[in-house]
C-alpha cells in the first residue's frame, strides 16, 4: 500500500474503513505524488477535506465518483441555480397567498413589470431604483397608487427575505408619499342622477349609497348573509376589510342595518323572474352587464373591478359628474351620518372603522334596535355636491 506507479500515471493506495481505494492523481513525478497521497490519507482518516488543495481535491472527488459514495456536505458541488428574476419572484408571491392576487395588486405589478422587465434580476433593484420607480409614478398618477405599487414591490421582496433568497427588502427604505384624503360629497339629487344612467350598476350603487358598505364588500354579498327579519346584512369577518387585517386576534361579524329603500330593493332582486321563488343563497349581486373578454361573457358570475369600469365612467358623465369616483358613495354616506346626527360609535360600527375606534368604544355593546334607529333618522339631502377632482393624468 501507498503510492503506485502504473505506467507513467501515479497512483495513491490504501484502505479505508474496511474498503480499498486506488486513484490516479494528476502528479506528474514523485514528489508531487507523496505529497498528494499524505495529504489525502490525512483528510480521509480526520474526515475532513475542506483544507485540501485543488490536486489533492481532485483525487479525493475521484474516489467518492468511483466508489459510488454520497459527497460530505463539504465536497457537495452545488447544482447551478437559475437566477431570481422578478418575474419569478412574482409568481412566487402570487401562489403564496391567496389575498396577494387581488386585482389591485395585479394591477401594481403590471406597472412594476412595465418599469423593470420581467427578466431583471430581483436582487439588483436596488433603494436608489425603487425611488427612481417613486418619481417617474408620481408624475402621471396619485401618491395612494403609487404607495400601493411600492407595498406590492416590498410584499414581494419580504416573501423572498423569509424564504432567505434575497438579503435585504429595499422597500423597507423608502419614505411613502403623503396621501391626500378625499373629501367628496354627492348629493341626493346628483346620485338619483347617477343612476338614471347607471344600468346593472342600479343596485349596487343603491346599496354603496344607503349603507356606506365599500365596494367590494357589496360585490361579495351572499344572499347568507340577508337577515330580513332583523333588517340586517350581517357578513362574517373574512367579507370585511378589518376582518382580513392580519394584526386582528378576535375578528367579529360585522352589523349593516337596512333602510325601507335597500329592504325594498332585496326583496325585488330575492324573488325568481316569472315566479314567487325566494332566493336563499348565492350572491346577491352577479354580474349582469354584457362584459366580454378571452373567456366569453360573465353574466351569473363574480362581480370585478374591471367590468365595472366602462359602465361607471358612461354613468357619471351622462350625469355631467365627471371626477366622481365609486368610493365616494362611501364619504358621501358618512357625512350624510354626521349631518344627520349619528352618534360617532354607531357611525363607526356600522361604516366598519375599527381602527379609528376609541378604547371606550370597543367596549360599548351597541344593539341591532339602536343601529335600525340610527339609519332610519338618516337624512340624504345635506347639501351640494362638492368633489375633490384629479387633475388630468392622474388616475
Amino acid at each position: 500500500m501507498g503510492l503506485m506507479k502504473i505506467g507513467d500515471k501515479y497512483y495513491v493506495s490504501f484502505k479505508w474503513k474496511g474498503h480499498r481505494i486506488r486513484t490516479v492523481t494528476p502528479a506528474t513525478n514523485s514528489t508531487d505524488a507523496k505529497k498528494i497521497e499524505k495529504a489525502v490519507k490525512t483528510a480521509f482518516t480526520i474526515g475532513t477535506f475542506g483544507h485540501l488543495d485543488p490536486d489533492c481535491l481532485d483525487v479525493v472527488l475521484r474516489t467518492y465518483e468511483n466508489k459510488g459514495w454520497a459527497l460530505p456536505p463539504e465536497l457537495a458541488r452545488s447544482e447551478p441555480t437559475e437566477e431570481l428574476t422578478l418575474i419569478k419572484a412574482i409568481r412566487e408571491y402570487l401562489r403564496a397567498d391567496q389575498k396577494h392576487r387581488a386585482e389591485r395588486n395585479l394591477c401594481a405589478i403590471n406597472r412594476l413589470v412595465e418599469h423593470f422587465q420581467e427578466n431583471y434580476p430581483l436582487k439588483d433593484i436596488r433603494v436608489a431604483d425603487i425611488r427612481g420607480y417613486q418619481r417617474t409614478r408620481s408624475q402621471k398618477m396619485e401618491n395612494g397608487t403609487v404607495n400601493r405599487e411600492l407595498s406590492v414591490l416590498s410584499g414581494i421582496f419580504r416573501f423572498q427575505l423569509e424564504m432567505e433568497r434575497v438579503e435585504i427588502n429595499p422597500g423597507t427604505m423608502i419614505h411613502r408619499l403623503p396621501e391626500k384624503q378625499r373629501d367628496s360629497y354627492l348629493s341626493w339629487e346628483d346620485f338619483n342622477r347617477v343612476l338614471e344612467h347607471s344600468w346593472w350598476l342600479r343596485d349596487i350603487l343603491t346599496a354603496m349609497y344607503y349603507t356606506g358598505m365599500r365596494f367590494k364588500e357589496v360585490i361579495s354579498l351572499r344572499w347568507e348573509m340577508y337577515k330580513p327579519e332583523r333588517r340586517m346584512l350581517v357578513l362574517p369577518p373574512e367579507a370585511t376589510k378589518e376582518g382580513k387585517s392580519a394584526n386582528k386576534v378576535r375578528l367579529k361579524t360585522k352589523r349593516v342595518p337596512l333602510r325601507g329603500e335597500m329592504i325594498r330593493m332585496l326583496e325585488a332582486r330575492r324573488k325568481d323572474q316569472g315566479d314567487n321563488v325566494l332566493r336563499a343563497m348565492g350572491l346577491i349581486f352577479p354580474y349582469e352587464g354584457r362584459y366580454r373578454d378571452h373567456c366569453g361573457t360573465h353574466q351569473g358570475k363574480p362581480v370585478v373591478p374591471s367590468m365595472v369600469r366602462k359602465a361607471w365612467a358612461k354613468a357619471v358623465t351622462k350625469a355631467g359628474l365627471e371626477g366622481l369616483q365609486m368610493r365616494d358613495l362611501r364619504h358621501t354616506w358618512k357625512t350624510n351620518a354626521q349631518r344627520s346626527g349619528m352618534d360617532p360609535t354607531v357611525r363607526n360600527l356600522i361604516v366598519g372603522h375599527s381602527s379609528s375606534r376609541s378604547i371606550e368604544d370597543r367596549y360599548i355593546r351597541v344593539s341591532d334596535d339602536e343601529l335600525l334607529k340610527a339609519v332610519d333618522s338618516m337624512r340624504f339631502d345635506n347639501g351640494w355636491t362638492e368633489l375633490d377632482m384629479v387633475e388630468e393624468g392622474q388616475a
